[in-house]
């Protein structure tokens, strides 16, 4: 059995993020304009968030992210795939907010790269 070398679309991704994304589940809504979609969050870091929603978001552009226990967060929509959807925060979340709601979603320890993330300032009121 061989070991295939990871695909460049994998290493740029990776490349291209500048927060640690963390697993999470949970609720969540996006708000655009008049019109809620229903979904749920699977991945959350300090620059955006990646989101499942019940039905498609077929339109690029800014939005307001609803997560339980936090203010609403604008947001906007960076990429759209079916019934998926990445979001980037207009502010970075402050990591210990970031941690401290994490926490309190998953009841499990964060890894070392989520502690020592530097605080930004920011979530949108």
């Amino acid at each position: 059995m061989q070991l295939s070398e990871p695909s460049h679309r994998d290493v740029r991704q990776e490349v291209r993020r500048q927060f640690p994304r963390q697993q999470v589940e949970c609720r969540a809504r996006i708000c655009i304009g008049t019109r809620h979609y229903a979904g749920y969050l699977h991945n959350i870091s300090q620059g955006g968030a990646k989101l499942r929603t019940i039905t498609p978001i077929r339109k690029i552009g800014r939005v307001m992210l609803r997560l339980p226990d936090l203010p609403p967060i604008r947001c906007s929509v960076a990429w759209t795939d079916s019934y998926n959807a990445g979001v980037a925060f207009e502010l970075p979340l402050a990591a210990t907010q970031l941690r401290s709601w994490l926490r309190t979603r998953s009841g499990v320890s964060l890894p070392a790269e989520m502690s020592a993330c530097n605080d930004h300032i920011g979530i949108a009121s």
